[in-house]
């Protein structure tokens, strides 16, 4: 049987305060929603600083109680600049007999009812962690394993590992599904994706000692989340580059038809496309700068990453294999980055694509108001021509039946006869502007 002493399951939650472009409305329903995660009567203290890691409720550490008795824990709730962190921490009072590693059942299920679901969380950690009793015969990897099962039975066991305060640490994690809806993805906190750390150590003091690094996990758990969330954000952001890509085609084929700017809606089409693909425009440069955004909030928390997990290595001894940890940082920097870096390279060919489709678009509509200037001029000659004609004749004059004898019909319907001659007169000056300007 897979006993441990002391089973003690830690979450470590993490959720942004302010985030790109969120107004003060915005921030004040973070801190709210965040602060709905600890007892009504927690004194909490936020000034608007910036820092790398702050204490904000006083006490630190929260203690809450139990139903059940032979459980008990606390809150840990943390600012990292723009960013809070909470850790839930939920054990078995007793650290002198050993317990199966199904008890971490008991514990998830006395942490998971005090999470808010509607808490928008950017990354969580789970760590398992317990000591072996004396002259234990059991494997570390399979009691480990045992325990990972007990909170997560339809999954697999595809462990990292190292050694670590004279035990053995396992890491188990699956990336974000970026095929996930936003929504999805920030409130999702019992979805499949996931990042384990189990910790099985050889004695009570090393699991002591262990628990002054709660507050190094702290950051460390936190860079990594939002390292994972800005690559989620970002292909997000690709996907939305994409679509306003197909909407840029869809306008420029239309402008390219060689029927459509010849018909007579020729203007009001061109102007409305030229509207869209404006509007376009602004969504796509907004996305763009977005997607470079995420590329620097990953360059900036992996540096974070990469320094916090030197600090634990320094603190815990040439004796400790960590290395594994590292593999998260060479993913991030080896796809991560690189990934974000070619879509903005690709992303600027479409945005020249749509500068195109923009000039193209509005010389068209200048040819077309020149036209249209023209033919209003060529209107205005014509018009005016049989407009004077007109006025010249619509008199009769005085010796009208001695100068049309064989016409009474001017004499009887002067008007008539007028504009009868004036179109005439028209369609003459109308046929030879058009041949002198062909």
């Amino acid at each position: 049987m897979s006993d441990l002493i002391y089973p003690t399951l830690d979450l470590f939650l993490y959720t942004l305060k302010t985030s790109l472009n969120t107004t003060d409305a915005e921030t004040e329903k973070n801190i709210a929603a965040f602060l709905a995660q600890l007892p009504s009567d927690t004194q909490f203290h936020d000034p608007d600083i910036e820092t790398e890691y702050l204490e904000i409720t006083s006490p630190p550490q929260i203690d809450w109680i139990s139903n059940n008795k032979r459980l008990g824990g606390y809150y840990y709730p943390v600012r990292l600049n723009d960013t809070y962190g909470l850790q839930i921490d939920c054990s078995i009072n007793n650290q002198t007999e050993t317990q199966p590693a199904k008890s971490f059942t008991i514990l998830q299920a006395e942490i998971e009812p005090k999470i808010n679901k509607e808490l928008a969380i950017i990354g969580k950690t789970w760590l398992l962690s317990g000591w072996l009793p004396e002259n234990s015969s059991w494997n570390h990897e399979e009691i480990a394993k045992d325990c990972y099962y007990a909170l997560f039975p339809d999954t697999y066991w595809q462990p990292e590992q190292g050694t670590f305060l004279d035990g053995k640490v396992f890491e188990v994690w699956r990336s974000q599904d970026i095929n996930q809806s936003l929504k999805k993805v920030t409130s999702s906190l019992n979805s499949n994706e996931h990042h384990v750390i189990i910790a099985i150590y050889s004695n009570r003091e090393s699991a002591e000692k262990a628990a002054e690094f709660y507050q190094d996990w702290m950051g460390l758990f936190c860079y990594r989340s939002k390292i994972s969330w800005a690559y989620c954000q970002s292909r997000l952001v690709k996907e939305s580059l994409l679509n306003h890509y197909k909407k840029i085609e869809e306008n420029r084929k239309i402008t390219t038809q060689s029927n459509s700017w010849q018909s007579k809606q020729n203007f009001s089409t061109s102007r409305k496309i030229l509207n869209n693909v404006d509007h376009i425009l602004q969504q796509y440069t907004i996305d763009l700068l977005n997607l470079s955004f995420q590329k620097q909030i990953i360059e900036i928390n992996l540096s974070n990453y990469q320094l916090r997990l030197a600090l634990i290595k320094e603190k815990a001894g040439q004796n400790n294999q960590l290395d594994f940890l590292e593999k998260f940082s060479a993913l991030a920097n080896k796809k991560y980055l690189l990934q974000i870096t070619k879509d903005l390279e690709n992303m600027q060919l479409g945005l020249q694509l749509l500068e195109d489709t923009i000039n193209s678009t509005r010389s068209r509509i200048e040819v077309e108001k020149l036209e249209r200037e023209h033919n209003f001029q060529e209107l205005v000659a014509v018009a005016g021509a049989g407009i004077a004609t007109v006025s010249l004749l619509k008199d009769p004059a005085k010796d009208c039946k001695d100068i049309f004898k064989q016409v009474h019909l001017f004499c009887e319907y002067p008007f008539s006869f007028s504009l009868i001659v004036g179109i005439i007169v028209g369609l003459i000056v109308w046929s030879l502007r058009k041949r002198l300007l062909s």
